[in-house]
């Protein structure tokens, strides 16, 4: 609960705060640009993508820039990052559920009743239990549509002593007294610095790909100050629904 409740009140500043971290929202956008590559959808239909963690609906919007005819469901457990997603103007084909990825199941939402042909996760694994992060990523391919990619995007350090100093330095002199001044409940950013510092190491992600039943994963890196930082990984759903 605390996580869902600090995202909820620090919702209005969220935003905010994203824009003043250079590259954010390029490499959400670059991440999303490796979705599109990996659907497979056939010609005159329109491909269904989830945005699972979707927050205040930044990665909802770099979809939409990339794939601006897909049906999108952003999915996020806070009820404040969906209202403040809910505020902004969207096509009437993309819609919100308030969830828990844990929780997903094929009669969760109305919303969610059309299998995805991709699904977008970003920041999303690392905030989930640790114990439960293999099982929630099977419970996501079972639902997804056979040979439908998935794409997640977080942050890793624990294979770089010079990428943890990176980050360290970077939320202790930018990121978190940038949340004091605008007056942002500094205890996300706390816990935000924290939690990559103990996240899976990318090989651990790639393993829980595999073990969770997804086919040829990778992992990607991303550039300026987030390199060795910032991972993208891709991974595809080959089996059938079970």
């Amino acid at each position: 609960m605390f996580l869902a409740d600090a995202f909820t009140t620090s919702a209005r500043r969220y935003d905010l705060l994203t824009k003043l971290n250079p590259g954010y929202r390029r490499e959400l956008r670059r991440a999303t640009r490796t979705l599109a590559e990996l659907l497979q959808v056939p010609t005159g239909r329109r491909p269904v993508v989830w945005d699972l963690g979707c927050g205040t609906g930044l990665s909802t919007q770099a979809i939409l820039e990339t794939l601006p005819d897909a049906r999108i469901v952003g999915v996020d457990a806070s009820a404040g990052m969906l209202e403040a997603a809910r505020s902004k103007p969207w096509p009437a084909s993309t819609v919100f559920v308030l969830d828990r990825v844990e929780h997903l199941a094929e009669n969760s939402a109305p919303a969610l009743a059309d299998a995805p042909d991709g699904v977008f996760a970003a920041y999303l694994l690392r905030n989930v239990p640790e114990a439960e992060r293999t099982a929630v990523l099977a419970r996501i391919r079972r639902l997804m549509k056979p040979g439908a990619g998935l794409v997640l995007h977080d942050y890793s350090v624990t294979e770089s002593a010079w990428a943890q100093a990176k980050w360290t330095a970077v939320c202790c002199a930018i990121i978190i007294p940038l949340a004091a001044v605008t007056g942002t409940h500094i205890s996300l950013f706390t816990y935000l610095w924290r939690s990559v510092l103990r996240n899976d190491a990318t090989q651990t992600v790639l393993q829980r790909l595999e073990h969770a039943g997804f086919e040829r994963p990778a992992v990607s890196t991303a550039r300026g100050w987030h390199r060795k930082i910032l991972h993208t990984y891709v991974a595809y759903n080959q089996g059938r629904r079970t």
